[in-house]
């Protein structure tokens, strides 16, 4: 199981200081099409420069740390992700929403909420934070209790 602690979220990948800027052959129109990365990509894009690209398919990622804890799914525990975190935009999408930084939750292994924007994410955060501070009371109750069943018996 990943320990946590209270130390600040450092990101999985080291990303460059400034932003990239750099330039694809758009695959659909054959066009050279400029690209400045946000703040903080993390993607290789050596791949969209050398050869023509979609561009639906341009993203720049920043993963962020991953945890994890053992989950029981079959009877046996195993260590699944949890509250992964990937920061990313995709400047040609069809939905303009995708085309700003937005933030793409990994609930558990492989199960996301994708396209938060700051006050989605904020709504996620809050919504865990309530969940916790609940998690917190029945923990000090399981501990009261265990103590008072030890006692009896």
């Amino acid at each position: 199981m990943t320990v946590l602690d209270d130390r600040p979220a450092v990101p999985a990948q080291a990303a460059p200081a400034e932003p990239r800027t750099w330039s694809f052959v758009d695959r659909v129109t054959g066009e050279r099409r400029p690209v400045t990365c946000m703040p903080g990509c993390a993607s290789d894009h050596a791949g969209d420069v050398a050869s023509p690209t979609h561009p639906d398919d341009i993203c720049c990622a920043r993963h962020l740390d991953d945890i994890t804890l053992p989950i029981n799914v079959n009877g046996d525990p195993e260590e699944f992700r949890v509250m992964g975190m990937m920061m990313n935009v995709n400047p040609f999408d069809r939905q303009v929403s995708q085309r700003l930084p937005h933030i793409d939750l990994e609930v558990v292994d492989d199960h996301w909420i994708e396209g938060l924007d700051p006050d989605g994410f904020e709504t996620v955060i809050n919504t865990l934070q309530a969940r916790l501070e609940k998690m917190r009371a029945v923990h000090a109750e399981l501990v009261r209790v265990r103590a008072e069943y030890r006692a009896a018996h």
